[in-house]
């Protein structure tokens, strides 16, 4: 799909810390967190710092009060990108937020009530807090957003469909710009649903998978000729179900865009990582973010860091930058990023 979407605003939650600072420079801590399921058996986790200042205006609003952390990452991600916004704008801005997960921590304590004691211990005070829609919630009430809101469900790549939802809608002129979020909140009980998937390996710490939670977000409208930051082209629906099916997925996928593109490498420390380097070999004629610091695998807070990290590795006037969107349970997908008028490429 062909677009012309230009960045205006960005923000982020990391375990590394919260702003743009911490997720180009910050180096985050390992928390060993056991499986449910043995708890002599523990694995390294990237945890958001939730004792940050920068959460405590969010812990006194009354809305947030027992919202789930998943919230906050979002509210604080969200605020960071809506900077410069009056309320006025505000009332014209959409919101679309990308989830893989959702509100682990209310949603466990919630089903383990019913299957612990029974389906009269489900508290209808926890269960609001368990759905999608809920955070989503929260960010447009808090921060004011009265555009169109909607939420998304899926591995990485949802944050395409969300960016994809964005440009829609501003192509029928439904809102003046859209505010586009991907979070994931981090659970112990998911420990072992990644290790059913074989994803949990002791191997050399330079590549092993660790689980990790956050948000990220893009503020984007339709391009003007004196904006830089441009998304000019987004691809998925690349699906597969075998590891060889993503292989072919994959270059099915590259071959939408320019091959000369330079690539932003992002699936080293997932099963994906070979089928990167083997179509990044193939199919691209460079690559960068090698030296980028690993963050963790935060589904689609994942894919958001990625497209603002890749967006802070170059100028919007010399080059454009092809982003694969890795999602590691269903599909496939890319972005194309820069100015559509640059012939220039970036050097790596």
């Amino acid at each position: 799909m062909k677009t012309n979407l230009a960045v205006i605003g960005q923000g982020a939650v990391t375990p590394a810390g919260v702003g743009l600072a911490a997720l180009l420079h910050g180096n985050p801590t390992e928390t060993m967190t056991p499986l449910v399921s043995r708890s002599d058996r523990s694995w390294p986790v990237f945890r958001v710092n939730l004792k940050d200042p920068a959460f405590e205006r969010w812990q006194k609003e009354p809305r947030l009060r027992r919202a789930s952390p998943i919230s906050f990452f979002l509210v604080e991600a969200a605020e960071q990108a809506l900077a410069g916004l009056d309320a006025s704008q505000r009332a014209e801005t959409g919101l679309v937020i990308a989830f893989s997960t959702g509100c682990l921590a209310y949603s466990r304590r919630f089903f383990e009530a019913i299957a612990t004691q029974g389906q009269k211990a489900a508290s209808p005070a926890l269960f609001p807090e368990t759905v999608f829609n809920s955070p989503l919630s929260h960010v447009a009430a808090t921060l004011r957003l009265e555009g169109a809101a909607y939420a998304l469900v899926g591995d990485e790549t949802a944050w395409i469909a969300a960016l994809k939802t964005a440009w829609l809608w501003l192509e029928q002129e439904r809102v003046k710009q859209v505010l586009v979020l991907g979070a994931e909140e981090f659970d112990s009980a998911s420990l072992d649903a990644y290790q059913n998937a074989g994803w949990l390996r002791d191997c050399n710490p330079e590549s092993t998978f660790i689980p990790s939670e956050g948000a990220a977000g893009l503020l984007v409208r339709k391009a003007g000729s004196d904006d830089h930051a441009i998304i000019s082209q987004m691809d998925d629906g690349f699906i597969y179900r075998s590891k060889s099916q993503a292989l072919a997925a994959g270059r099915r996928c590259l071959q939408q865009f320019d091959s000369n593109l330079p690539c932003f490498k992002s699936a080293q420390h997932n099963w994906l990582g070979d089928i990167e380097r083997t179509l990044a070999q193939k199919h691209i004629s460079s690559s960068t973010s090698t030296e980028q610091i690993y963050l963790g695998e935060g589904s689609t807070a994942s894919a958001a860091w990625n497209t603002l990290r890749a967006l802070a590795s170059f100028d919007g006037d010399n080059i454009r930058l092809l982003v694969p969107i890795w999602g590691m349970t269903h599909q496939i997908g890319a972005l194309e990023m820069g100015h559509p008028s640059s012939d220039k490429k970036l050097q790596v």
